[in-house]
């Protein structure tokens, strides 16, 4: 199989970043809402100048894999888009600052493998929810932008006046230069803001690797690994400490220089189920590459 490096598909950095489910009320009641919220989605990424490679809406939480030139680009993004969307909350019912005090998620991902396992996550995210048993039955995420053409009817946002933006896209009308298409329903077309191609690449242009990984990926791994894990932190001091202890235990009192690499990876899975780490923080503590800590943990 080809070898792919991230620095082959984009500039700039990839961040995984979405709302906090545990901690949110629903949100998103109607399709109107669904399709409200996905606007936003789009119409932020464009003011924002973030360019988004996949994203689903759920009732009570949003997941969006973006590229940004920073991270304070990445919060920039999560905070305008929760800031319009609560605006439209308090209007339609009543709920003010729905999502001021929700807790964001922004994690980097810096591995090809990562990148695909990423993808998976967002993408199966309603099956992990229990809301549907295939992707393909869940109209709210990105699933449809890769590896097909688009037939619907759509037409350009910049063909509509200021009444009509102001009307159907709930938002100011200042989007005179905005490059996306919208369907006859009010919905911005996924395909006119997502960077399919991106993902497309990263999967070696094979539609059928991109499936393969999408019904192999571990819901629960990824869910501890993207989720919830970034919420929580361990300073890489704690983490050697601990990984030291379970290095000595297992191996007669060696320590983690000592330990061969085969060795190293036997341990990688304990250490990173028992600490609040990552795959890079696993790296620097065990001198390990990336990519083969990210496989050994999707494996």
């Amino acid at each position: 199989m080809k070898t792919i490096i991230l620095e082959e598909l984009f500039e700039g950095n990839c961040y995984h970043i979405c709302t906090n489910g545990e901690e949110s009320p629903i949100i998103m009641r109607d399709e109107e809402d669904f399709r409200t919220a996905l606007n936003y989605l789009a119409i932020t990424s464009w003011k924002t100048k973030t360019i988004i490679v996949a994203f689903c809406l759920m009732s009570n939480h949003i997941h969006t894999m973006c590229i940004c030139r920073s991270r304070e680009q990445a919060e920039q993004f999560i905070k305008l888009f929760k800031q319009s969307y609560s605006t439209y909350l308090k209007r339609k019912y009543g709920l003010r600052k729905a999502l001021h005090k929700i807790k964001d998620s922004i994690s980097l991902i810096d591995t090809i493998q990562y990148f695909r396992n990423c993808i998976a996550y967002i993408l199966r995210n309603s099956i992990s929810a229990k809301v549907c048993r295939k992707i393909e039955d869940y109209p709210w995420s990105s699933y449809f932008c890769y590896f097909r053409d688009c037939d619907e009817d759509y037409r350009s946002i910049t063909s509509m006046g200021p009444r009509e933006i102001r009307r159907v896209l709930k938002t100011r009308p200042d989007l005179e230069d905005c490059p996306f298409t919208i369907n006859m329903e009010g919905m911005i077309s996924p395909r006119s803001f997502v960077a399919y191609e991106i993902v497309e690449k990263a999967f070696i242009n094979s539609g059928r690797l991109f499936l393969f990984h999408l019904g192999t990926c571990n819901d629960a791994l990824m869910e501890y690994e993207m989720a919830c894990k970034p919420l929580l932190g361990v300073n890489d001091t704690d983490l050697l400490s601990s990984t030291e202890k379970i290095a000595a235990s297992r191996f007669n009192g060696k320590k983690i220089a000592e330990l061969t690499n085969q060795q190293k990876c036997s341990i990688i899975k304990t250490v990173f189920f028992n600490n609040k780490t990552s795959i890079p923080q696993l790296s620097r503590v065990l001198g390990l590459p990336r990519d083969i800590i990210s496989r050994i943990l999707s494996s």
